[in-house]
C-alpha cells in the first residue's frame, strides 16, 4: 500500500496505454493507493515456464510421457484475458514434441465460455501467428448441441455438457492465468474447461452455485469456500481424462512472474496461494469513496467492471464505489436490459427489500433470459444495496446510463466525481485502486 498525502494534484491511473487524470474535490482526503506487492517479471517468460515444466507439481513431466499417436488438446484462455500465452507456449510444445506428439495430433481450443468467438487476429496474438497456420484451432461454442458431450450431473445438480473434443482427447493441457475472481476466489485451474469449454446451460448453473443471500462476493476466498469452484472441479472430473495445467501468476502489469504446472488441483492451489499474497490488499480502514481502475482487465465491460467488485471491502457501507473502466471492446457480451428502473428508485427498492429478498427479485426480472444473467443481476443488486455505484468509460454506447439502472454511467470522469460528491460526506476519505482488475481488498477480520 502506497501512502499518499492529501493533495490537490490529480490522481493518475493507467489508461489504454496512456494515463487518465482524475481530479478529486479539495476537501476529500486520500488515504492512499492500494497496490499489490510487486514482483518483477523474469526476462523471458518462456524460460521461466520451461523451468516449471521440468518439475511439475503432483504430475508426471510431459516430456517423460509416451504420447506418440495420442490426441492432445491445448486449451487457452480467450481474447478477454490479457494472458500472453504466445510468450510461454513454446516450452509446452517442446515438451509435447519430446513425448512423441506430432503436429497433426495436436489441436488448440479457445475457451470462450459464452463470450463471442475470438477473431483470427486475436487468436494470432494469443497463440502466435505461425502457430495458427501450423496447428488446427477452433473456438468453443457453448450453444452448439452437436459439439457438446453429456457427462451427467454433479452432486450440486449442475448438468455437465463439455466440448466433445475434450472427450476425444488422450491428454488435455490448460494454459492460462490465475487472477482474483468474484465467485471462485481465484481463476485458473479447471476453470478453463468449466465454464471455459462448457455448454451455456452448464455455465449458468455452475455460476449460480455462488448465488445466495448470505454471501455474494467470494473474491480471494479459498477453494474450499467457493461452491462454484467445488462444483466445476467435480464436473470436470466426470470427463475422466488426464488434465495438465500451466498456470501463470501475473503481476499488476499482466506480466507472468511465476508458473505453476502439473496436477490441475494441486498446482492451482499453490498458484492461488501465491497470487493471494501478491494481490490481496490489507485495508486499515474502509473509506467513504473508492476509486477503482480496471487495468489490466480492460477488454470489455464484463471484465473491466470487476474492479468494483474486487474493491468492495475497501468501501464503507453506504459509500461510493467508483469504477474507471476502460472497456477496449466496449460493452462486450453484456446484454442491455430491455427494461429497468431508474438508478435512484432501484437502489431504494433493493435497500427496502434487504439482502434476503434480492435473489427472488432477480429471478423474476430475469425469467426467460440466460441463467448466467441471474448471477450478474444478483451480484450487481447486492452491491447496489450496499453502496452507490458509478462508472466512467469513453467506450460504452451513448445513452447507456438510462438503460442500466444498477449503476450510473458517465462518459466524462469529472461528472462521475461530481455525482459521487453529492452522495458522500464533504470531507470524504478515499482509497485509490490503480490495478483493480488484478487486486482485491480483503474483507475485514
Amino acid at each position: 500500500m502506497a501512502e499518499r498525502a492529501a493533495t490537490s494534484e490529480p490522481i493518475r491511473l493507467p489508461w489504454g496505454g496512456g494515463t487518465l487524470e482524475v481530479r478529486l474535490p479539495a476537501s476529500w482526503r486520500v488515504l492512499g493507493e492500494l497496490r499489490p506487492r510487486s514482483v518483477a517479471a523474469p526476462p523471458e517468460a518462456a524460460a521461466a515456464c520451461a523451468e516449471a515444466l521440468r518439475e511439475p507439481i503432483g504430475a508426471q513431466r510431459l516430456a517423460e510421457r509416451s504420447l506418440a499417436g495420442k490426441r492432445v488438446v491445448i486449451v487457452v484462455d480467450d481474447h478477454t484475458r490479457p494472458t500472453p500465452v504466445a510468450e510461454f507456449l513454446g516450452p509446452i510444445l517442446e515438451e509435447l514434441s519430446q513425448a512423441g506428439v506430432r503436429d497433426e495430433d495436436l489441436e488448440f481450443l479457445i475457451a470462450t465460455g459464452v463470450h463471442r468467438d475470438s477473431r483470427p487476429d486475436e487468436v494470432e496474438r494469443k497463440l502466435g501467428a505461425e502457430r495458427t497456420t501450423r496447428f488446427r484451432w477452433r473456438c468453443h461454442d457453448a450453444k452448439d448441441p452437436e459439439g457438446l458431450a453429456d457427462l451427467g450431473a454433479t452432486s450440486r445438480g449442475t448438468h455437465v455438457f463439455l466440448n466433445r473434443r475434450l472427450t476425444e482427447a488422450d491428454l488435455i493441457v490448460c494454459a492460462g492465468a490465475v487472477e482474483p475472481h468474484l465467485l471462485l476466489g481465484f481463476g485458473g485451474g479447471l476453470k478453463m474447461l468449466l465454464p471455459g469449454c462448457a455448454g451455456a446451460e452448464t455455465i449458468g448453473r455452475n455460476h449460480l452455485q455462488g448465488v445466495g443471500p448470505e454471501r455474494f462476493d467470494y473474491v480471494g476466498a479459498e477453494a474450499a469456500d467457493s461452491p462454484m469452484r467445488l462444483d466445476l472441479e467435480e464436473g470436470v472430473g466426470l470427463l475422466r481424462k488426464d488434465v495438465f495445467v500451466v498456470n501463470a501468476a501475473m503481476n499488476e502489469q499482466a506480466r507472468p512472474t511465476r508458473f505453476f504446472c502439473g496436477d490441475p488441483i494441486r498446482a492451482h492451489r499453490q498458484a492461488a496461494e501465491f497470487v493471494a499474497e501478491l494481490a490481496g490488499l490489507e485495508v486499515p480502514e474502509p473509506a467513504d469513496v473508492v476509486l477503482a481502475n480496471s487495468f489490466p482487465m480492460d477488454a470489455d465491460l464484463r471484465q473491466s467492471i470487476k474492479c468494483i467488485g474486487n474493491s468492495l471491502f475497501a468501501c464503507k457501507p453506504g459509500g461510493a464505489l467508483l469504477g474507471c473502466v476502460y472497456c477496449a471492446n466496449g460493452l462486450g457480451e453484456i446484454p442491455i436490459p430491455k427494461r429497468t428502473l431508474p438508478y435512484t428508485l432501484l437502489r431504494t427498492l433493493v435497500r427496502v427489500l434487504g439482502r434476503q429478498r434480492i435473489l427472488g427479485l432477480v429471478q423474476k426480472a430475469k425469467k426467460g433470459e440466460p441463467v448466467e444473467e441471474v448471477f450478474v443481476g444478483h451480484f450487481a443488486l447486492q452491491m447496489l444495496r450496499r453502496n452507490h455505484l458509478g462508472v466512467f468509460s469513453e467506450k460504452l454506447p451513448a445513452g447507456l446510463d438510462d438503460k442500466m439502472g444498477m449503476a450510473r454511467v458517465f462518459d466524462r470522469v469529472g461528472d462521475l466525481v461530481e455525482w459521487a460528491a453529492a452522495r458522500v460526506p464533504q470531507r470524504a476519505t478515499v482509497w485509490v485502486v490503480p490495478n483493480g482488475g488484478v487486486t482485491f481488498a480483503k474483507p475485514p477480520g
